[in-house]
């Protein structure tokens, strides 16, 4: 009997060889990952936030806002206005910004412009990563009205 006829060496090869190689791969993956790391760890972005008070006032604009790389859109918010929120395994929900609480109807709610005009956030406000140059905006809006109005 030769040594491919042998089911069990033949196994204990592939099994080698299968661990051997994402052993590489996962080597691999956590030097680019570190190297990423490592390149954006001191980058400053900036970022234009808005916030709409839903009260017939002009929009409060941090325009051109620095902050890290890979800063949430609650990290933005946190560093020009003071805000309260609520953390759950879904992300920060947010209870208050300037002081101006969530009351049923009208709730924050997070917007992003595109070249197709104002996008809902899809995302929790901790979850969302921002970009460089971003236009992001808090709008304080009914949302008995479904589907909620994009600002104005």
């Amino acid at each position: 009997m030769t040594f491919l006829e042998n089911k069990w060496f033949l196994i204990a090869l592939v099994m080698l060889c299968w661990g051997i190689s994402t052993s590489f791969m996962a080597g691999y993956y956590y030097f680019q990952y570190s190297d990423l790391s490592a390149k954006v760890r001191g980058v400053i972005i900036s970022a234009n936030l808005g916030i709409n008070y839903g009260n017939g006032s002009a929009v409060v604009w941090f325009n051109g806002t620095k902050i890290n790389a890979g800063a949430t859109l609650l990290d933005l918010t946190k560093l020009v206005v003071s805000v309260n929120y609520t953390e759950s395994p879904l992300g920060a929900s947010i209870d208050a910004i300037g002081n101006v609480p969530n009351s049923n109807p009208k709730w924050w709610m997070w917007w992003s412009w595109s070249s197709y005009g104002w996008v809902s956030g899809s995302v929790a406000c901790d979850k969302y990563v921002i970009g460089e140059n971003e236009t992001l905006l808090w709008f304080y809006q009914d949302i008995s009205v479904y589907p909620p109005q994009p600002p104005s």
